[in-house]
């Protein structure tokens, strides 16, 4: 039997999803989360989550798929959201015209009752002629009900009872609280989100702070204790060199930065579970206008903070196909939580305390997203969104995703770059024929210096920075590594040539997973010439700033 939950954006699909197959994940106060179906057999039933949706018109590109999941469905759960039920049920009624086999489930009893509202299942159920349940246990009975009878057992429903439906649902008074009331205003919500990225940095990077107690901390475990247990054991030679050098130098060293990654989590959980990233969204609607986009944008610009590839999966739930590609294409100036390792690698040894340089950089992708937003042509796009009360966010919530976010990390630093971490350590010590050589010999240094022309003009005179800037096309987290395993010693860059490296970082295009998602999104033309543009604008900007501080 295959379920298929659906209903309007925001109404709680995700979690009752991950409740029905012990799945984790991802959820979130906003429209775009789910942004495909995802399917997962539990027990004998196939479930498929689908993107949000308000309507069969195809308003979006992810309804489009959800349409097409529940058109297929042996049972639809429509996932009704308590507070706004009578606006939901629109979409209820179109969903029963083409699968009348639908239970309604209704989420968010608890914010309905503290706003003194009301709801009469059974009232409900009469009036609208489908199961009516409120708790996960009821809906598992029902299903294996619905597993034992055929599709074409379902009631052939043609008319709701309006007003048998206003008897049984009372929204309550929707009055706004003070922090709502204060969130929903757009001074405060944009100064309070500017607070909160300035302090998300400082707890994360400034001196003493947790962020980088902990990195130091951690990084003195990793790559001094471990590296001396490793040499107390291993006689000196290229297998030492291999696990000191290039595992725990190179992916070790960047495993140091994950308390400051979980400061950085931290602080965007925190925003989207209260509900402020939604509230952020609605009341900057108008500004974002200013630059052709809605404020829908807004979710997949602070999620880019996380991860641009998850950030560009986001905008499949944008209305105007020009929408989105202007948002893909600026996205990669957003500095992803990848890029944070790059910028410390570069700057620490720069400065006492990096924490002002970094937030520089950070307002700084900010601005030429925006900026580079802005000089594309065409219009924008209307928003449609539900919004979020603003609450306390729940500690196990919070807790979970940022589990979620960490294991992402560890896990892509224990595969794919410890991986590259050995073929460049491999290919820094061996010859074209494999014999071994030092560093200045090997294959991987006549490779790297035919690309260092191009980084000449950044103040680059050693073919492992040229190669370490390369590596970053591949994950940005590639880049501290690669300098942690060839430049044990550190970068040595001069104040001038380090703000310029962290600039072509900063500017860019994203990692391949990036890449493949937006070929996904919008298609290998459009990501090919985005690509190249940010090549481009990449390079010119580091060169300009060298340039600049040079002088």
């Amino acid at each position: 039997m295959k379920v298929v939950l659906a209903g309007n954006p925001n109404a709680g699909k995700t979690t009752l999803f991950n409740a029905l197959t012990h799945s984790r994940l991802k959820t979130g106060n906003w429209h775009g989360v789910t942004t495909r179906p995802y399917i997962k057999v539990h027990r004998g039933i196939t479930y498929a989550d689908v993107p949000g949706m308000y309507s069969f018109n195809g308003y979006s590109m992810e309804e489009a798929s959800a349409a097409e999941e529940i058109k297929s469905a042996d049972v639809v759960v429509n996932v009704v959201d308590g507070l706004t039920l009578k606006n939901s049920l629109s979409l209820t009624r179109a969903i029963v015209n083409i699968n009348s086999c639908t239970i309604v489930y209704v989420s968010k009893l608890g914010a309905l009752k503290k706003r003194g509202g009301r709801l009469d299942c059974a009232a409900l159920s009469r009036a609208i002629g489908l199961p009516v349940v409120t708790e996960i246990a009821q809906l598992k009975a029902l299903l294996r009900t619905f597993s034992l009878q055929k599709k074409s057992d379902c009631p052939q429903i043609k008319n709701f009872s309006q007003s048998a439906i206003d008897a049984a649902y009372y929204g309550g008074n929707l009055n706004f609280s003070r922090a709502e009331k204060l969130f929903y205003n757009k001074y405060f919500a944009l100064a309070f989100f500017i607070f909160s990225i300035i302090l998300m940095f400082f707890m994360a990077f400034f001196p003493g702070m947790p962020g980088d107690a902990l990195k130091n901390a951690t990084e003195w475990l990793i790559t001094v204790k471990a590296g001396e247990a490793v040499k107390s054991f291993l006689p000196a030679g290229k297998v030492q060199s291999l696990v000191c050098d290039g595992i725990i130098g190179g992916a070790g060293g960047v495993l140091s930065f994950v308390p400051q990654l979980a400061v950085l989590y931290l602080f965007l959980t925190l925003l989207d579970e209260s509900g402020i990233m939604s509230a952020l969204s609605f009341v900057t609607d108008g500004v974002f206008a200013k630059v052709h986009l809605s404020g829908r944008a807004a979710f997949s610009l602070i999620s880019g903070f996380g991860c641009t590839a998850a950030a560009i999966m986001t905008t499949r739930g944008f209305t105007s196909r020009t929408s989105q590609l202007r948002t893909v294409a600026i996205l990669p100036f957003i500095p992803c939580g990848a890029k944070m390792p790059v910028f410390l690698t570069l700057l620490s040894p720069l400065f006492k305390n990096p924490f002002p340089a970094i937030c520089i950089l950070y307002f700084a992708g900010i601005a030429a997203a925006l900026g580079a937003c802005a000089l594309f042509k065409g219009g924008g796009e209307d928003m449609l969104s539900e919004v979020a009360p603003i609450s306390l966010p729940q500690p196990v919530a919070v807790l979970k995703k940022l589990y979620f976010y960490i294991k992402g990390f560890i896990i892509k630093v224990a595969t794919a770059v410890l991986l590259f971490c050995i073929v460049s350590w491999v290919l820094s010590n061996f010859t074209f024929t494999f014999t071994p050589c030092e560093v200045e010999e090997s294959m991987l240094a006549s490779i790297s210096r035919l690309v260092l022309p191009l980084f000449v003009p950044m103040g680059f005179d050693d073919w492992r920075l040229a190669y370490a800037m390369i590596s970053g096309f591949a994950a940005k987290e590639n880049i501290a590594a690669t300098i942690g395993v060839l430049m044990p010693e550190g970068a040595g860059l001069s104040l001038a040539s380090g703000i310029a490296a962290s600039v072509f970082v900063l500017a860019c295009p994203a990692c391949v997973s990036a890449f493949a998602a937006s070929c996904r999104e919008i298609g290998v033309k459009y990501t090919l010439k985005f690509f190249f543009i940010q090549l481009v604008v990449a390079f010119l900007s580091a060169y300009l700033i060298h340039l600049l501080l040079s002088l």
